[in-house]
Formats: C-alpha cells, structure tokens, sequence
C-alpha cells in the first residue's frame, strides 16, 4: 500500500468516525483486545452495508483488509474505491481458492483481516446471529493467527426495508478477547458463534 493510499484510508475511516459519532452516538468497547502489531482476524456480525466501515473505524488506525462480494468490483467507481479500502473480490456460494490465497497472504505480512462469518447480511433483528461458515475458522487455522470476534448493534436499524431515509439508531461495537485456536475448524466455528452472541448480548440497549 503506498503513501496515497494510507491518506485516503486514513481521510475515509476518520470521517466514518465522525459521522458515526455525530449522527449515531457511536460508541466502543474493548479497544483493548485490538492488536496493535501483528496479524489478526477479527471475525464480525454483519447486519448492514455500513458494517465494514464501522470496523475499520473501530479498528483505525490499523488498515483492515476484507471480502466483499465480486460483483462490487465490477461497478463503476465502486470497484475503485472499495479496492482502494482494502477490499478483496470472494466469489460468493463457492470455495474461492484466490480469496483464500489473498487472506493467508494479507495475514502472513503482519496485516488485519474483517471476516464476517455470516457470509452476507443477516436480516434476523433484534441481535441475532445467523448461521456461520467455516471459512474463517479454516483461515486461522492454517495461518496460525488468532481469531478476535466482534459484535455491532444498531447498525441493522438504520434503513427500514423499501425506504430510502436512513434513521439515526445508537451504534454500539464490542471488540473481545481472542479466541484460543484450536485444529478443528467445526469446533472453532462453534466457539466464534458463541463469542459473538455473548458479545452481541452484553452491549443491548
């Protein structure tokens, strides 16, 4: 990543900050289980559009790479600029053997990876998670990176389905511990699930 890249992602993740902050009382908790050096995974709810900015707001000033469905990239402009964020295509429904590539190569430099398990937006409510893939439990598992979960809520009440007007609900983010990894990706799936609920829990209003 060069110079003009750092600026752009720095400007685009402290104005998110500061529009979270002025418009939706953001508030975070736990940023003292985010890694200041080094590799993680920080493995996320993911309920909003938004969500993968309210991460890397939340994790600034620490770049975040994560994976955004291929069809993005083929976007006028959009594809530009996500790419520009950090953003890698996942062809969505399959195994993407070059996204995988992408994530362990991200890890092995040192670097962050977002994951949000689900696989796409979760429409459940009320701080439910749904159902996890396996993806990323195999992706720390063989990397050997450690798996930090994430929980946001508020994000997912903020456009009402069919309406345009956004609304301006309390957005809340909770970083947790790391996970202890573990050799088998089913268990490990498991316990970033239960992380994330607990997480998901603890910062209702």
């Amino acid at each position: 990543m060069n110079e003009k890249n750092n600026l752009f992602y720095s400007f685009t993740m402290r104005l998110s900050f500061i529009i979270l902050k002025l418009f939706y009382k953001f508030s975070i908790f736990g940023k003292e289980n985010i890694p200041k050096t080094g590799p993680v995974i920080f493995a996320s709810n993911h309920t909003s559009n938004i969500d993968p900015f309210v991460v890397g707001a939340v994790l600034y000033p620490r770049k975040v790479h994560s994976m955004a469905k291929e069809e993005l990239f083929q976007v006028p402009l959009l594809g530009f600029f996500i790419k520009k964020l950090g953003a890698f295509p996942v062809r969505r429904g399959k195994y993407d053997r070059q996204a995988f590539k992408n994530s362990l190569e991200i890890l092995s430099k040192g670097q962050v990876l977002a994951l949000f398990p689900e696989g796409t937006r979760n429409r459940l409510g009320d701080g439910k998670l749904g159902s996890l893939h396996k993806g990323t439990a195999t992706i720390a598992i063989k990397s050997g990176v450690s798996i930090v979960p994430v929980g946001i809520r508020g994000t997912e009440k903020i456009f009402s389905k069919g309406k345009l007007i956004p609304r301006f609900p309390k957005i809340k983010v909770k970083v947790g511990e790391p996970l202890l990894l573990i050799d088998d990706k089913v268990k490990l799936t498991e316990k970033i699930a239960e992380a994330i609920t607990s997480i998901l829990g603890e910062i209702q209003e």
